[in-house]
Formats: C-alpha cells, sequence, structure tokens
C-alpha cells in the first residue's frame, strides 16, 4: 500500500473563514536528452529551456477543527502515480504538521507538452522517452513539497469567491478536433465544420481567495484546452498556453500592488479540445495562430489571461467556508457500471486496458503513422468476427465485448503488442535504439507481472464552498466531462453545491474518457480509452459513490474502495532506467 493514507471521506464545514495559504515555486528538471512527455516522438528531447516550470499550491485550513485540504497546480503533461506518491512520502516523512494526505491532496497537471517524461513507473508512458528517471521524479516531487510547505507556511484568514464566464466564440482560444464523434452524442446539437470554436465548453470556472479585507491573494482557473500550442518539433522546456496564462495575470496583479498573487491554469475535459487551428506549409500538423509555436502559445494564454481577469474584476459569489474531500482507489479493468448510466441496462462493466489502433494514427496537430493507412483500419473492423476466432486466446475473446469496437495494438493489461506475448522471442534488433531496449525490459520479465498502464486508479472529489471539483486521471472529452459534471452536481444539489468542475490530468493518468456513443467511432479518443465502451459509465459510477460519501454528513471519515495501485521494485525500475 502507498505511503500515502487510505482512501477516505474527510469532512469539515465552518462559519465564515477558513485559513488560506498560496505559493509558487520553479520545478524546472531534466536529464540531457530526456524525451519529453506528450507527443511520444523519439526526437522530441530536453535540449534547453525555454520557459521554467512552475507548482502553484493552495492550502486551505479549517480553524475550528484543524482539517485541512490542499490543491497544487503543476507545469506538466500529466500527474503520475509515483510523482503522487513519492510528494506524499515526502510530507509524511518531513512535514507531517502539514496533515496532506492522498484523500485531502489534490494534484493537477496543466497538460503542457514540452515538459520532462520519465516519471511514471509504468513503462509504456516510458518508452519514447526512453525509460525512467529517478532524478526527475524526485526533483519534481521536492518542488512541489516546497510550494505546499510554502502555501502552509503563508495561510491567513481569508474567504473564497466563485466566478464563471464564457469566453467569446469569436475568440481563437479553443476548437473540438473530434467533430464526427461528437455528433454522436444524442445530448448535442449537431455541429458543422465551422462549429468547432462552440462544440465545446467555453466557460472559465474559477476559484478566488481573498484575504480578510477582501485582497486578492490567489485564484484557481479552470479552462478545457489543450496545452499544445508547441509541438514535438521543439527541444526546449516549455509551460506552453496555460503558463503563459498564469505568468500574464502574475504580472497584471503584481502590476496592481499584489505582489505575490499566485494564479493556476488547470484543465477541465480537454479530451477533444485544441489551440490548433491553422496549417502553415512551412510547417507541418495543425498549428495556433502564429508560424511560430512560442507566439501562438502566448497569443493563447492572453486570451485566457484576460478572461481570468475579468473575472477577477467583476463581483463574485462568496461561498461559505467548507471544505470536504472524498477519495478512493478503483481498479478500472474490472469496474461493474451503475445502470442509470447505460439507460438501465444491467451486467456492464469495464475491461483490463487496451490502446486501439487509432490512437498511433495520432491527430492532426500531431505526429502518427501515416493517416492514408486509415483504410486498413475498416478494413479490420470488417474483419474483426474472424480475427477473434484466430487470435488473441481466450483472454481477448472474454473481453472483447467490452472493448467493443476496438481493434487492439496494444494490450497494456494484458502486457501484448498486437496480441504477441512472447514479443521478445521475435528477430528484433533490440540493441538498435534505446526505445527498442525499453520495449524488450517490457516483456522480458514474466515474474510479478504488472500491467503497463495503471488498473488502479484515484477516484477524487472535493467541495469548496459551494462548488464541487472532481478529479480524473485522465483525458475527458466535452461531453463526457459534462457528464460527469452533471453525475457529481445531482448527488450534491442538496447539500449547497450549486457549480461542479471536471479537472483532468488529476493524480494519475490513464489515457482518455470517451462517450459511449464517441467510442464508437474509433477515432484517436475512442482508441485510446483503455477500458472499454463503458469507461465513462463506469467513472460516473465512481464519483457517484464519492459525492454520496461527502452528502453524509454523519461521519467524519468513510473508506471507498479497498484497491490499490502495485508497487515496482527497484529491479524492476532499474532495468528500464533512462539513460542517454
Amino acid at each position: 500500500m502507498p505511503a500515502c493514507s487510505p482512501p477516505a471521506v474527510i469532512l469539515s464545514y465552518s462559519d465564515p473563514m477558513l485559513e488560506i495559504g498560496a505559493a509558487k515555486t520553479e520545478i524546472t528538471t531534466f536529464e540531457p536528452r530526456l524525451g519529453m512527455m506528450g507527443w511520444g516522438m523519439l526526437d522530441n528531447v530536453v535540449e534547453t529551456v525555454a520557459t521554467p516550470l512552475h507548482a502553484r499550491a493552495f492550502v486551505l485550513r479549517d480553524p475550528d477543527d484543524g482539517s485541512r485540504q490542499a490543491i497544487v497546480v503543476c507545469e506538466l503533461a500529466l500527474i503520475s502515480l509515483a510523482l503522487k506518491e513519492a510528494v506524499c512520502r515526502r510530507l509524511a516523512r518531513d512535514h507531517d504538521e502539514l496533515g496532506l494526505t492522498t484523500a485531502n491532496l489534490m494534484m493537477l497537471a496543466t497538460h503542457t507538452h514540452s515538459g520532462p517524461g520519465g516519471f511514471t513507473h509504468y513503462p509504456f508512458y516510458n518508452v519514447t522517452i526512453p525509460g525512467f528517471s529517478a532524478h526527475v521524479l524526485e526533483q519534481l516531487a521536492g518542488g512541489i513539497v516546497r510550494a505546499l510547505v510554502d502555501a502552509n507556511e503563508s495561510r491567513q484568514p481569508g474567504i473564497m469567491r466563485w466566478a464563471e464566464g464564457a469566453i467569446d466564440p469569436a475568440l481563437e482560444v479553443a476548437f473540438n478536433r473530434s467533430l464526427g464523434a461528437y455528433n454522436r452524442n444524442p445530448d448535442v446539437e449537431h455541429a458543422n465544420p465551422g462549429d468547432a470554436p462552440i462544440a465545446l465548453d467555453r466557460t472559465m470556472r474559477m476559484v478566488r481567495f481573498e484575504d480578510k479585507d477582501g485582497t486578492p491573494v490567489a485564484s484557481i482557473n479552470f479552462f478545457a484546452v489543450h496545452c499544445t500550442s508547441v509541438h514535438s518539433d521543439n527541444t526546449s522546456i516549455h509551460f506552453d498556453n496555460k503558463g503563459y496564462a498564469a505568468k500574464f495575470v502574475e504580472e497584471d496583479m503584481a502590476g496592481r500592488g499584489h505582489s505575490g498573487y499566485v494564479a493556476a491554469f488547470a484543465q477541465g475535459a480537454t479530451g477533444d479540445v485544441t489551440p490548433n487551428f491553422r496549417y502553415f506549409k512551412e510547417k507541418p500538423w495543425m498549428r495556433g495562430k502564429f508560424l511560430d509555436d512560442d507566439d501562438s502559445a502566448r497569443f493563447n494564454g492572453r486570451i485566457q489571461a484576460d478572461q481570468a481577469l475579468l473575472l477577477l474584476e467583476e463581483e463574485a459569489e462568496t461561498m461559505p467556508a467548507r471544505i470536504a474531500s472524498a477519495h478512493a482507489f478503483a481498479d478500472f479493468s474490472d469496474v461493474d457500471v451503475a445502470p442509470e448510466y447505460v439507460g438501465g441496462r444491467h451486467g456492464l462493466k469495464t475491461a483490463p486496458a487496451e490502446i486501439g489502433m487509432a490512437m498511433f494514427f495520432g491527430t492532426e496537430e500531431g505526429p502518427g503513422l501515416p493517416r492514408m493507412l486509415r483504410g486498413v483500419q475498416k478494413w479490420l473492423a470488417a474483419a474483426r468476427p474472424l480475427l477473434q476466432r484466430v487470435g488473441g486466446g481466450q483472454h481477448r475473446q472474454a473481453y472483447a465485448h467490452l472493448q467493443a469496437e476496438k481493434i487492439p495494438w496494444v494490450e497494456t493489461g494484458a502486457r501484448r503488442f498486437l496480441g504477441l506475448r512472447r514479443l521478445r522471442w521475435l528477430p528484433i534488433p533490440w540493441r538498435v535504439h534505446p526505445a527498442l531496449r525499453m520495449v524488450r525490459a517490457m516483456v522480458q520479465d514474466d515474474q510479478d507481472a504488472k500491467p503497463w498502464t495503471p488498473n488502479v486508479l484515484p477516484a477524487q472529489v472535493f467541495v469548496l464552498g459551494s462548488a464541487a471539483i472532481s478529479a480524473v486521471p485522465g483525458e475527458f472529452t466535452t461531453v463526457s466531462g459534462r457528464r460527469a459534471r452533471a453525475t457529481v452536481g445531482e448527488r450534491l444539489a442538496a447539500h449547497g453545491v450549486t457549480h461542479t468542475v471536471l479537472a483532468g490530468y488529476a493524480n494519475a493518468y490513464a489515457g482518455y474518457v470517451a462517450t459511449p456513443e464517441e467510442y464508437v467511432l474509433q477515432d484517436y479518443e475512442g482508441a485510446s480509452t483503455h477500458f472499454g465502451k463503458w469507461t465513462l459509465p463506469a467513472w460516473q459510477t465512481w464519483l457517484a459513490r464519492l459525492a454520496d460519501g461527502l452528502a453524509d454528513q454523519q461521519t467524519g471519515t468513510i473508506d471507498l474502495g479497498d484497491a490499490a495501485p502495485p508497487v515496482f521494485s527497484e529491479h524492476e525500475l532499474s532495468a528500464r532506467a533512462f539513460s542517454a
């Protein structure tokens, strides 16, 4: 079991003021030629630093009973289970007085694709790095802990306010990149190609923190747009559009006399939302406003920053001084789905993780196999019944109906490539490239076998005042996020929750979450939905359980779930260690 606390619900409701602290620290770290996390390209390596990376931490304390809650937003591609565990381990060892554990610490990533890789224990995400870097993991953990400690030391009596507003559709900040899948949902209006800027959630949601006199202290902004203004031909650490948005707001607030103001820009349901919308003959792939990626990141970040500044200037709802935290680990390879989220049907569930063929074609904004080969996928889809009879064995056949339309290329749960478990027996020149050596290390040890991507995942819901933040370890599409928010909002509406947030890239990472309707199409997002067609309803099932726990105010601590992530041995990690 991890060093952090067991799954729990921690409840605390108090009178008008909480103790509120906020801080920012730099967490820039890498090893020379270390691969970046996000694009999955072997030549997307770190050579220099264009912009520093930061962790922005917020600590809340109830002065009546001493209970606490913390959120930290990191300029990284994702939060890995290993990173949160390393942070919790350091907190328990060196800063036990903070009272922060897995249950009441929420870690979020901005999803920049130009940050370091190598800080996850799960090998699939280390193939293109290639390898695991203990140095990067520990350096990141140390910087994040410093931010939390500094935030805790800066605590002062304060109030929380809620503000939200939609960004003008004429502003070129976000575009739906998968309209075909989006239009399969019965709960949306049909979107034409020109509707890409509006076939998404353009609302920025903000929690404002002020001192007891109403002086601005900090804010957390949630807006869904991929942090991919900077592309895979970049070799410099870069915080991308979310980093620029935070920088611009902090500079503006300092100019107004609020030095030390901390502005975090977190994510929402980002899975099908891109900042890129133009093609330039000089460069490949869909890009942002300008030919230069840094200029595009600044442009996009400026739009987000301007919206945040508008929300900071407007009158905002004062929220009650209450904090509540619910958390559980659940095995998402085997979740029984509540019938209410699948039209009343019984017996539906998730399956061991698989990644489909379409994921390897990439998207219009990022590289992959030649998209002209998509015709192969259509042929394989037509031949699926035959392929299921002759390949994959009993395991694949047992779960084929749950993975449904997916054409599996990598079964990360079953540890197979293209249906082959004994991949190491193939005549492949394993030593030609470090990435091949990484794959060889993945498949050569069947002892104490662990999945190649996480299956035991954290589900978490925070209540701050009248707002509920659902933290999920993946990339929910626009409609998936809308349904998840509704699930929590409906459960907590009778308990004073009037605002809901879906925060992605939280506490761990395990691919995408498309709706069942989007999944059928098997575009990039559906193929990247690891646990099968019913992954979103499984998340709704667990988020509802957490919300129900929060609604029960009679018990201070409630255990929710008994799963635990596997522990990787030093032998396993050293066999996959990064080397330039």
